[in-house]
């Protein structure tokens, strides 16, 4: 169980510093984030420069950049970012109108079951 001092203290011994590249699985507060590590065997499409997080696809590459270390862009890479922020905002559309299909079709086959139970 975790009390608040302890929080407090896991606080005020968080830095902002960078993680040491070689670390890459850990934030820079040395805490395990999902995300850093790839399946075993596969090779990252891109690595960070700045922070050497490596990531399966360049689009994830690209959102990271702008998200992350958005004062250091160069004009190019934040072309790539809002390229890559608008084709994530796309797929994003596209899965919510899939979710809200399955979600009606879910509820009219439940009235129409509740509808044959209520006529026998």
């Amino acid at each position: 169980m975790t009390t608040t001092q302890d929080r407090s203290t896991d606080e005020a011994n968080a830095t902002d510093e960078p993680s040491d590249p070689s670390s890459s699985a850990t934030n820079p507060v040395g805490h395990s984030q999902p995300g850093f590590e790839l399946p075993d065997g596969e090779e990252p499409a891109a690595t960070c420069e700045r922070c050497a997080r490596p990531f399966p696809t360049t689009m994830h590459h690209d959102l990271h950049l702008g998200e992350v270390h958005a004062e250091a862009l160069t004009g190019r890479e934040r072309e790539r970012y809002e390229d890559a922020l608008e084709a994530e905002t796309d797929e994003l559309f596209v899965y919510h109108l899939k979710v809200i299909a399955a979600l009606a079709g879910m509820y009219a086959v439940l009235v129409l079951v509740y509808m044959v139970v209520l006529s026998l």
